[in-house]
């Protein structure tokens, strides 16, 4: 996986501990917010270590400890992550610009009105207003 992602996010998988495997299980429109994330998360804990990466819900799932010794708790470290987590439930899993979340067959997604025409299998028609869609 680290040498298919973005080289911006190879810094975020060499954090994930080693009994995890070495993904981030996110759409790519989520990338940029990952990688604002690693940044801010490396100034406040620079030896934090990630165990997984994930949508659940429609939501990211960031699962990290500020170090190796997961009774270490920081206020500043959790409160980024769960900034990063309700950002990413008004962005697009696909290609990062504004969305909402929908359920489609039974699974719920952040996507922009585009892509969740897509999802849905519909043309997308721009023309029709964003509260009809």
């Amino acid at each position: 996986m680290t040498e298919e992602c973005p080289p911006e996010l190879r810094g975020l998988l060499k954090r994930i501990a080693p009994s995890w495997p070495e993904l981030l299980e996110v759409g790519v429109g989520w990338y940029p917010l990952l990688v604002r994330l690693d940044a801010i998360l490396s100034v406040i804990a620079p030896n934090y270590v990630v165990q997984q990466v994930k949508s659940k819900f429609g939501a990211l799932s960031f699962y990290a400890d500020p170090s190796d010794d997961p009774s270490n708790f920081d206020q500043a470290f959790a409160d980024a992550v769960g900034a990063a987590e309700w950002e990413s439930t008004e962005t697009c899993e696909v290609c990062g610009a504004p969305a909402r979340q929908y359920v489609i067959r039974m699974w719920v997604s952040t996507l922009c009105r585009r892509h969740a025409a897509e999802a849905r299998g519909e043309v997308f028609d721009s023309d029709v207003p964003p509260s009809a869609a």
